[in-house]
């Protein structure tokens, strides 16, 4: 009997368990060819991206087939009499902290090369440079509640939605719709697996979506809504982030510039 090859909905290929055990068992064999044969060493960097793709694709297709078909929790008004004021929750997103950990590599790898001119410092630049890029899209953006609003962080914006006008949550590709009670709505931009994106269109990300529409459910609860003056989404910078990302990066594109002048390049 052979192989069933599907496809989801947006045509990337399912990973079924048969499929990825063919293909991660043929990527370990590869890696062990390489192992105990020195001439097959190359057929070790196949191997091991065969046992990557194939790992990969089968969670990432488990995930989307359980959750892709699940409603996403609603806001829901309640009586209560919570002495909560605010709530927040960072977005946690699996490619960020992925360049995060690479650039650290980058960094430790310059400090352990000194020669007579010291730290590497371009190639320490180099590895800073992904390290802010992954903090200001990853942790930097989130989400928060207070009694007027729901905020929508992005790494330099501020998306201010008045509670009056929050309506219902649905699945939107890679995002959750906020559909507003005037008509309108906001694209909230959700907590991400490392890898979201087939070559043919959007998975594995129904999971983040499911569970992301729960997180921001529980803060709106936890917050009593009270009366606002805003009747409009409002859009506007992140002075702060704006200011401390501007120097971040003007200080490692100094430190790169310093480096390259160093060895006289």
């Amino acid at each position: 009997m052979g192989l069933e090859i599907d496809f989801h909905d947006n045509e990337a290929l399912v990973w079924s368990r048969p499929l990825a055990l063919t293909v991660g068992a043929a990527g370990a064999l590869l890696i062990a060819a390489a192992v105990l044969v020195s001439w097959a060493a190359p057929a070790g960097v196949f191997g091991g991206v065969a046992l990557f793709v194939a790992v990969s694709g089968w969670i990432g297709s488990a995930l989307e087939l359980k959750y892709g078909d699940l409603p996403i929790a609603q806001p829901v008004a309640v009586a209560h009499h919570a002495k909560v004021r605010r709530r927040s929750a960072r977005r946690s997103s699996g490619v960020p902290w992925v360049t995060v950990a690479l650039g650290v590599v980058v960094v430790l790898v310059a400090a352990g090369t000194e020669d007579a001119y010291g730290i590497d410092y371009f190639v320490a630049a180099c590895g800073l440079a992904p390290v802010w890029f992954g903090v200001l899209v990853g942790p930097v953006a989130g989400y928060v509640v207070t009694p007027q609003h729901l905020h929508i962080d992005t790494a330099l914006w501020r998306v201010s939605v008045p509670r009056r006008l929050i309506g219902t949550f649905e699945h939107s590709q890679l995002e959750i719709r906020l559909r507003l009670l005037n008509r309108d709505f906001v694209d909230i931009r959700v907590d991400s697996p490392i890898m979201e994106h087939s070559s043919r269109g959007y998975w594995m990300n129904a999971r983040c979506r499911v569970r992301t529409a729960e997180k921001l459910v529980r803060m709106l609860r936890e917050v009593a809504e009270e009366p606002g003056t805003d009747t409009a989404v409002t859009r506007r910078r992140r002075p702060i982030v704006t200011a401390v990302a501007a120097l971040t990066a003007v200080g490692i594109v100094a430190l790169g510039i310093y480096g390259f002048l160093q060895y006289g390049v």
